[in-house]
């Protein structure tokens, strides 16, 4: 009789006796504590064994659990090796890589750097996913997760790529029209283009510990997710934008955008890019060969930095 288990099932039972416990074991594998219960289930049910002996606060493997995890080390071991051996074949990139990152960076910037990659290794194929959620690598099926955060998430590798920055900046026109603020709290009396839960808020006594701090309301004419659209709105004079480095570097340097110093400020570099993805398809050429050229020094996030720090 033949037991019809996946690959990912085995791997999951094994996690759960490293982990010890099934909520360890689903934050390992990226997947929800209830998935990973539905499937022992499935696991059990199939094998007519039960593999875990349960009660409210701990859990052991039977003696069936103990001999299944193993022998299924083992052959995990062996079908990563097998995998890892099939990928460095040729010894070289091909194939279809599958990276996912924000709308935002990905409309910007993410085809021109995939077209001189491919240059080199023409036997690769992009798929992309734009999401401005950080996507479940495992559940997806996606090789590298191209991030902008203050925080990499822990249950990934990370390389990091580079700072981001960001800026208040418009347009000469806008700022023709209506004065250019040398504060923050000058934005106040100025149109603000804002991407809420994003965009900092403007409050009094900011530098002043002493006293209680109250936020500004300024003028918001425009509020949007997406920083495609602020960029936009600040390019057609619509008002101030707050818009990251990897945006408007272009720009500044075009004179399109005017950076803002505000209180002796240009740039704040909050957060950062990074490569986020799993330690074991790292040895797959094409995903390696991706990430290795992602670090390299003529990449434009070192130009849109730099532009940033001749600001400073």
């Amino acid at each position: 009789m033949t037991i019809p288990l996946t690959i990912k099932q085995i791997e999951m039972l094994v996690k759960i006796s490293e982990g010890k416990g099934l909520s360890e074991a689903a934050r390992l594998l990226n997947i929800s504590p209830s998935a990973v219960s539905k499937s022992l289930a499935v696991m059990e049910e199939n094998l007519g064994v039960p593999l875990i002996q349960r009660t409210t606060r701990s859990f052991q493997l039977t003696e069936a659990g103990e001999y299944f995890v193993s022998r299924a080390s083992e052959l995990l071991k062996e079908f990563d090796d097998i995998v890892n051996t099939t990928c460095g074949y040729f010894n070289h990139p091909h194939g279809a890589l599958r990276i996912t990152c924000s709308v935002a960076f990905g409309y910007a910037h993410l085809i021109d750097i995939f077209e001189e990659y491919r240059k080199k290794n023409h036997d690769v194929e992009l798929i992309l996913d734009l999401d401005d959620h950080l996507t479940n690598l495992n559940e997806n099926n996606v090789d590298i997760a191209l991030r902008i955060t203050a925080t990499p998430p822990q249950n990934y590798a990370a390389r990091k790529l580079s700072k981001i920055s960001w800026l208040y900046c418009a347009s000469p026109a806008y700022l023709a029209r209506n004065g250019t603020p040398t504060k923050r709290t000058e934005l106040a009396s100025h149109e603000c283009l804002v991407y809420p839960g994003l965009t900092p808020p403007l409050r009094h006594n900011e530098t002043a510990s002493q006293h209680p701090q109250c936020n500004i309301k300024p003028r918001t004419p425009v509020q949007a997710n997406s920083s495609l659209l602020l960029l936009k709105a600040a390019l057609s004079g619509q008002g101030i934008a707050w818009l990251p480095s990897y945006l408007i570097s272009q720009y500044i340097e075009t004179g399109e955008l005017v950076p803002l110093k505000l209180d002796g400020k240009y740039a704040y570099p909050t957060h950062s890019l990074y490569a986020l993805y799993f330690p074991s398809k790292f040895r797959n050429p094409k995903v390696r060969s991706f990430i290795d050229f992602l670090v390299e020094e003529n990449q434009p996030w070192n130009r849109w930095e730099k532009a940033i720090d001749d600001l400073r």
